[in-house]
């Protein structure tokens, strides 16, 4: 047996024990799988085929019942009842959807990740554990990174093997928060900070491994998004950062990315713009079609890859066991056709809702600055995911949740030390 199977096994096995303990260390253990993940790895068939993060997520679940005191504090965010609502709405979907049996899917994910909501909500509860948290999911992704570096020949890198992200797209919408995050690190006043350095290079490296002109775009707005919302008495130092990061970005930009940036850009030879990139626009056109025959209630969850064959020209289609066939490539056409306006209003109002927290990023400066840029890292790490998500859909990623539980997180541990500030 490898001997990085015998060492997950061994990782997996002393953190369910101590899980039963302390719940935190079974939030940082599902991360720990989550990177892992034996079913997209070569040395997973040399163990049990099991559910891992849902073992992990149970046995959290039930420590966190048993050990946490405040369990209604991620009832507090107002993005909780909205996220609920769409729960619901999803649910009654499964009513008059076409193929409930594929819509059930999405349902079962959806009711996943809000048991994932609350623990974060729940247990990331102090500053330690926001960093905690963020270098969990570096570290994670340097791990897919270095990776790369050792097997990876040629072109885009797309074997991550991680749960819901099956191209490279997908990988640099997930990574985009991920560099943001683990940035804000350098920024803070904490010890051993620099360390920080080596994932979040082998993380940079391994987004720009993908090749992802989306990812690329989503990456440069969160940046800006970050600077424009910083705090004004670390704007200077946040703008001397993020040059030195243009440059050793620049750096990394290989011939593949900067071929594929200007298979777009081209716009004196008008046969030679990527078909891959055109393909959006039929796609998307075909959407609209689509969303208007289903406006209010949607067709269900993969609507437009089941309704392709009738909007999309066939030159367009992907060959599937199933016949020609075409997925989406942007959220925001996915939830109108699978969810309909309201299923959309409701969803979109939830990342919009969690986005508008950026306001109180110069208030919590006041409280403590480390939050204060730790919530805003998180807050920009969405709008990246959001950006990005727009041409290539990450309606199953896991990363917007966790970043709206987080920034949640940030916000209840904002009031908390602003109550204790008062009272003093």
């Amino acid at each position: 047996m490898p001997i990085t199977a015998l060492f997950f096994l061994a990782i997996f096995a002393l953190g369910c024990i101590y899980t039963l303990k302390r719940p935190f260390a079974g939030l940082l253990l599902y991360f720990f799988v989550y990177y892992m993940h034996p079913p997209g790895k070569y040395w997973g068939s040399f163990i049990p085929e099991m559910r891992w993060t849902l073992i992990v997520a149970l046995l959290t679940l039930i420590s966190t019942f048993i050990h946490e005191k405040d369990l209604k504090a991620w009832l507090k965010p107002k993005e909780t009842k909205i996220l609920l609502l769409f729960f619901g709405y999803v649910c009654l979907q499964l009513m008059w959807v076409d193929i409930p049996s594929l819509h059930q899917v999405y349902v079962i994910l959806l009711f996943k990740l809000i048991v994932l909501y609350f623990l974060i909500l729940t247990l990331v509860n102090t500053e330690l554990r926001l960093i905690a948290v963020i270098v969990a999911n570096v570290l994670g992704s340097a791990y897919i990174g270095l990776n790369a570096i050792q097997t990876h020949q040629r072109g885009r890198f797309e074997a991550a093997g991680l749960p819901g992200i099956e191209d490279s797209n997908l990988l640099s919408i997930h990574l985009i928060p991920i560099i943001l995050m683990s940035s804000i690190i350098i920024l803070t006043n904490l010890k051993r900070k620099y360390f920080i350095f080596i994932p979040l290079a082998l993380t940079a490296n391994l987004f720009f491994m993908a090749g992802s002109r989306g990812g690329l775009v989503g990456l440069l707005i969160s940046g800006l998004f970050f600077i424009w919302y910083s705090p004004k008495e670390k704007k200077a130092q946040i703008r001397k950062w993020a040059l030195a990061a243009l440059v050793l970005g620049s750096m990394l930009v290989g011939p593949l990315i900067m071929e594929r940036v200007n298979q777009v850009v081209k716009a004196d030879d008008t046969e030679s713009v990527d078909k891959s990139a055109y393909s959006r626009f039929v796609i998307i056109e075909g959407q609209w079609g689509m969303f208007k025959d289903h406006l209010l209630a949607g067709y269900g969850h993969r609507g437009t890859l089941i309704l392709s064959p009738m909007y999309i020209d066939e030159e367009f289609m992907t060959k599937t066991e199933a016949g020609g066939r075409r997925g989406s490539h942007n959220i925001t056409m996915s939830f109108l056709v699978d969810h309909g306006v309201i299923g959309s209003l409701l969803y979109f109002l939830f990342i919009i809702s969690t986005i508008k927290n950026v306001k109180l990023v110069q208030s919590t400066f006041g409280i403590n600055s480390n939050l204060s840029l730790i919530l805003l890292s998180f807050v920009a790490g969405l709008v990246g995911v959001m950006v990005a998500s727009q041409f290539s859909n990450s309606k199953v990623l896991e990363i917007s949740i966790w970043l709206v539980a987080l920034v949640g997180a940030s916000v209840n541990l904002s009031d908390k030390m602003n109550d204790k500030k008062q009272q003093t």
